[in-house]
């Protein structure tokens, strides 16, 4: 079967957007740098990301309903108590009852498909009760809309979008990836044989969780059904994280492309080189085996 035939099944590919679209690891790695160079600390991108990633995932399980500029914000003011051997501030890790707001789910688990709830979780409105987080903190939480494409991901999206339809399914709030995503189809603007525009957007938000909880791709796929009629056997997920995005699809018995990017650190804590249907380097390599170009 041609390369072309064999992705002729699907009609929506969903992607994590930061970290497969978006270079979303230099982009954490040029903020937080600095703090970890001025404490004396070893500053190389793999030390300074698996932090970062340590705390988030550690934030994420415990604030579902917070938005992800909170989270960042949280996620820089740890770091830099730690780095300085300092007692972390309690409000960048409280977990205050006093929301009262339910967890939707805090399911980090290997097939991202079992729900476990916590009792309280913080929320962007508990945050703001907490003293402020420094200028550097929210410098930081603000810095994702200027974060920059990979090369490929712009011709690779316009080719794509010539066969599917494009949603993207992320961790990052509503009012960001709106940004992130008028950088992506900009860029198609400045380049005409580019153009594409994504068909839908669905964020941590909306969802009040963030992945692998399941509950975001119940969401997506929910809304793939009812507003395009898409079928979950007819959507490919598309993604660099294993943890995040290819295991709790295959779990969910969606077809997976894991996008194994060149030096990628996050989300991939042992990972096999099994975990999904098709491996591409790239997102232009997947645009390439569709259209049956070097497959």
């Amino acid at each position: 079967m041609s390369a072309s035939n064999e992705f002729s099944k699907y009609k929506a590919l969903v992607f994590d957007c930061y970290g497969t679209l978006i270079d979303w690891e230099t982009g954490i790695y040029d903020g937080l740098k600095p703090l970890f160079s001025k404490a004396g600390k070893p500053s190389d991108r793999r030390t300074v990301i698996e932090a970062f990633s340590s705390v988030e995932h550690n934030l994420q399980a415990r604030f579902p309903s917070m938005l992800y500029p909170d989270i960042l914000a949280r996620v820089y003011t740890t770091l830099d108590a730690r780095l300085q051997n300092k007692e972390t501030p309690p409000s960048a890790l409280r977990d205050d009852a006093s929301a009262g707001a339910p967890a939707v789910s805090s399911a980090h688990t290997p097939s991202g498909t079992d729900p476990t709830a916590s009792t309280q979780v913080g929320t962007s409105a508990d945050a703001q009760q907490q003293a402020p987080p420094s200028a550097a903190a929210v410098a930081f939480a603000q810095s994702v809309a200027s974060w920059q494409p990979f090369p490929d991901t712009v011709p690779a999206l316009a080719a794509l979008s010539q066969r599917f339809k494009l949603v993207i399914l992320s961790n990052i709030d509503r009012a960001t990836t709106a940004k992130t995503r008028r950088v992506l189809e900009d860029g198609a603007d400045d380049a005409p044989a580019f153009a594409f525009a994504f068909d839908a957007v669905y964020t941590a938000e909306e969802v009040g969780a963030y992945k692998p909880a399941p509950e975001m791709l119940t969401y997506a796929l929910a809304h793939l059904k009812s507003d395009f009629g898409i079928a979950q056997e007819e959507v490919l997920m598309t993604a660099q994280s294993i943890m995040h995005d290819i295991i709790p699809a295959r779990g969910r018995g969606i077809d997976t492309a894991w996008i194994n990017r060149a030096d990628a650190v996050t989300g991939l804590k042992d990972v096999k080189g099994d975990e999904a249907k098709y491996v591409f380097p790239t997102l232009g390599a997947l645009a390439d085996a569709v259209e049956g170009r070097g497959a």
